[in-house]
């Protein structure tokens, strides 16, 4: 009978969640209320609602030790119903709020970072994303975040609905997705960030686990992640490594060589 990484596995995806009782988790939750708090005084009646979502929301965010790009994602929503306004407006106003909170206070920085503005405090990075919200009496509200490639336009985003489906998945596949994603956002990490996170994450949240465990689905996964043909030569190469190693890594399983089984799992994942 073959030798399994499964516990293995399961220990490493452990080490890259940012547990409750840590310190890096507290700062994060002190640091998020207090920015709600600034929010409300500064921006008042200007905003709708706010509220964290994301990876950190997910609870798919690894410890800045091993993603030294990890950031919280907070949502304001404005009042939108006075009259029409572009998204650099709002992004403006929200560049103010956070020069005037934070900019060069006790190491803090602000950076203008399109289509988001992030303040980066304690080496954790806050994206701000400007929204704006259609309700609707009889159908669900739509959101709308500034688009990725016209300064002046928006596009629709859908947070929860992201979040919902991989709690759905990850209870239907007996609570593996989510260890699967930590440990290939721990991959993606060590390798430079080949994919973008939030792409990665999606991929691996449509995948079908079907009676895996976590060393099933973490080799799966690796095998059937596809890159865009228009990627750069170099990301298109990490994901071939990735599939290189895991058929390497299946081989030493299959032939009860545990130690080499190892030695190329962590050519993959830090540690």
């Amino acid at each position: 009978m073959a030798v399994t990484i499964n516990n293995y596995l399961r220990e490493l995806s452990s080490n890259y969640y940012l547990k409750n009782d840590s310190g890096e988790l507290l700062k994060i939750n002190t640091s998020i209320v207090n920015l709600f708090k600034n929010l409300d005084t500064d921006l008042g009646l200007l905003i709708n609602r706010r509220f964290v979502f994301g990876s950190f929301d997910r609870d798919t965010i690894l410890p800045r030790k091993y993603d030294s790009e990890s950031d919280v994602d907070i949502m304001v929503v404005f009042n939108h119903t006075d009259y029409e306004r572009t998204p650099g407006t709002y992004r403006a106003w929200l560049k103010n709020f956070a020069d005037k909170y934070y900019k060069n206070r006790y190491g803090s920085e602000v950076l203008n970072d399109f289509p988001t503005v992030t303040i980066k405090l304690n080496n954790i990075k806050y994206d701000l994303v400007p929204a704006k919200e259609e309700i609707y009496l009889y159908s669900k509200n739509t959101l709308y975040i500034p688009s990725s490639y016209n300064r002046d336009g928006w596009q629709i985003t859908a947070p929860s609905d992201v979040k919902d489906e991989l709690v759905r998945v990850n209870k239907d596949y007996n609570y593996i997705v989510k260890p699967v994603i930590r440990l290939l956002k721990a991959w993606n990490c060590k390798m430079g960030y080949p994919f973008d996170s939030y792409s990665l994450e999606l991929q691996i949240t449509k995948m079908n686990f079907f009676n895996d465990n976590i060393e099933k689905g973490f080799i799966w996964a690796a095998k059937m992640l596809s890159i865009p043909s228009y990627s750069a030569q170099w990301k298109k190469d990490k994901v071939n490594h990735l599939s290189t190693t895991i058929y390497k890594i299946e081989k030493y399983l299959g032939d009860n060589d545990l130690v080499n089984a190892k030695i190329e799992l962590h050519k993959l994942l830090p540690y």
